[in-house]
Parts: structure tokens; sequence; C-alpha cells
């Protein structure tokens, strides 16, 4: 990355789908075990994802790093 470019902070918000683990207490908590890690999998790819793409860009448009804030159930 450039030294001269400038840093932003974009909050964003990703509607994701895990599989269904069936009815209960222990299929909610697997559920939600899923999402957390799905997010943490999808966080940990973005920068790559992005800056690939972006890589013969007219400018040096690049992601340092992507964080996961809170998983809610809708």
């Amino acid at each position: 990355m450039a030294n001269d470019a400038n840093r932003f902070y974009v909050d964003v918000t990703l509607e994701i789908y895990v599989p269904d683990q069936g009815c209960g207490e222990k299929a909610i908590k697997n559920e939600n075990l899923d999402a957390e890690w799905f997010a943490n999998e999808i966080c940990s790819q973005i920068p790559k994802a992005i800056n690939k793409n972006f890589r013969f860009s007219e400018r040096p448009y690049s992601v340092n790093w992507a964080h996961k804030g809170k998983v809610e159930r809708s």
C-alpha cells in the first residue's frame, strides 16, 4: 500500500445463512457456533479476495483487515 494512502473504516452488515441443525437447545447452540465460525472465515478471506480482484487496478486500492463484530440471530 502506498505511504500516502488515506485510510477509511467502513461498517458493513452481512446476512449469512447457516444450515439448520434440528430442534432444541443444542441445535441452537450449534447454529450459533456455526454462524460465528462462518463469520470469522469470511473476515479472514475478505482482504485476500478484494486485494486479488484489485491488483491490476489503476490505483493501489487495498484492504488490510476485516473485523467481525457482533453476530446476531434474526
